[in-house]
């Protein structure tokens, strides 16, 4: 049954008053109806009321300005701004000054209605709306109660206080840098520089300068001796993300720091000491990337001197409670413990969260900023991400990365090479050409025009490579 309440509508047509006034009447409340925020605000002291529909444009104090005194006069009573249609920096304004919610000129009374119902939802809770002010929790702090996670807990613990490296793997969004951030912050380096850096958003020209440096002359635009990653994080804790982007020359490199604790820097012969902790994190399989020689098998064994693995979100559902009511106690949002009751929880279970933590955190921020305080429920809540039935990485991506191997692995085989455009049209041209051929039914007009060539010189090639038609 609904509970009734008394709504105090403000607006100076009296056919909004009106249609608003039958439509709550209908659901059991009681409507007063005031023509102008002076007078609103006259009823509002006069009556207890536990919501307030109030229009911007009115004759004498327009309704932006008089929202603070509606909600001092209500007790932060829940107010649904009406605004004209298209009026987006009003409705923003009227929002960050407090109102629950708006509705646009001209609008449906089914819109209205259920805007109003969640609306009344927050008349229980009359606090001061501070629902979504920015994050103060230390971001470094994780959080989960399930087995999986005090594992992992337990293998921090350990391994922390050494000097071990340590592969932490994962998928996308499970929290990788904050593991690494915590081993940092409970090793005996804490005192140290903590640096996490992500090789595959470094240009790939100078990804062996940025992390070890570079002398004056080293290559054009060298102006400068240059201290890398390793040397600024002397003392500290290095964390290499998605290490598995790592191009091959520079593993060969990265494998002497874990095995000697040396590096040169660019251009230099003279050998440092780095003393640094390394850890690395992917959320790649790295097996499958040295089985492909993508990867290093030595560097791999020695990254792994000890390896934490963080579980998907849908494998440790029960963690999903305690991560909404922190990221909502990180907002400051009112009455965090009503705020996220069971049916909602087991809604949320039922969610694969394809982009784990990373996502929850999203759309708890989400839910907090549309409910404005209130208990949260499924609808505050965006739509699940689509699935991972397509492929993380596109062809092209994947293209790029085969592409990049064979030229590594071809370079350090050969470092004198002259025929290595040859040698890679060798390796991949004929794979190409009989694909199209056998898409055209090997007719050889069809394929050539598809290829963009004369049809001579797929003759040729062809012949060049021993292919038959067929």
């Amino acid at each position: 049954m609904t509970t009734a309440h008394t709504i105090l509508v403000v607006d100076d047509e009296p056919s909004i008053c009106w249609a608003l006034e039958k439509m709550l009447t209908s659901e059991g409340h009681e409507v007063i109806t005031g023509s102008s925020a002076e007078e609103g605000l006259r009823l509002a002291a006069q009556n207890d009321v536990s919501m307030v529909i109030l229009d911007v444009r009115l004759p004498k104090e327009d309704g932006i300005s008089a929202l603070p005194k509606f909600l001092e006069a209500t007790d932060n009573a829940p107010i649904i701004i009406i605004t004209a249609f298209g009026d987006l920096e009003t409705a923003v304004a009227a929002v960050k000054n407090g109102a629950t919610d708006y509705l646009t000129k001209p609008f449906k009374l089914e819109d209205a209605l259920r805007t109003c119902r969640t609306a009344l939802q927050k008349s229980a809770h009359r606090t001061a709306p501070a629902a979504t002010q920015p994050m103060d929790i230390d971001p470094s702090v994780l959080v989960g109660t399930s087995p999986a996670m005090q594992q992992v807990f337990r293998q921090i613990a350990l391994v922390a206080d050494s000097d071990l490296s340590v592969l932490i793997t994962g998928e996308t969004g499970t929290g990788k840098e904050l593991v690494a951030a915590a081993i940092h912050r409970h090793s005996r380096r804490a005192d140290g520089p903590y640096i996490p850096i992500a090789p595959v958003a470094l240009n790939p020209d100078l990804i062996e300068s940025e992390l070890f440096g570079h002398v004056k002359g080293a290559f054009t635009g060298a102006s400068d001796d240059r201290a890398g990653l390793f040397e600024r994080a002397e003392g500290g804790t290095v964390l290499l993300d998605e290490i598995g982007d790592l191009p091959l020359g520079t593993q060969v490199k990265l494998l002497r720091v874990l095995e000697q604790g040396q590096y040169c820097r660019v251009g230099d012969v003279k050998p440092r000491t780095a003393n640094v902790r390394i850890l690395a994190a992917t959320n790649s399989d790295l097996h499958e990337d040295v089985a492909t020689n993508a990867f290093r098998e030595d560097l791999f064994h020695r990254l792994t001197g000890v390896q934490i693995h963080l579980p998907p979100l849908r494998d440790r559902v029960e963690d999903i409670g305690p991560l909404c009511r922190h990221f909502l106690a990180a907002m400051k949002y009112a009455d965090i413990e009503s705020a996220v009751d069971d049916e909602l929880l087991e809604q949320l279970h039922s969610r694969p969260w394809h982009g784990n933590i990373r996502e929850l955190k999203n759309a708890v921020g989400h839910a907090a900023v549309v409910s404005r305080g209130r208990k949260l429920t499924i609808d505050d809540f965006p739509e699940p991400k689509p699935g991972r039935d397509a492929p993380t990485t596109s062809p092209v991506l994947a293209m790029e990365k085969s592409i990049r191997v064979w030229s590594e692995n071809a370079i350090e085989a050969n470092p004198d090479s002259v025929t290595l455009h040859s040698d890679y049209l060798a390796a991949t041209e004929p794979t190409l050409l009989r694909t199209v051929m056998k898409h055209t039914g090997g007719n050889r007009a069809k394929a050539a025009e598809m290829l963009g060539i004369h049809r001579g010189t797929l003759r040729d090639r062809m012949k060049a490579y021993g292919i038959d038609d067929q």
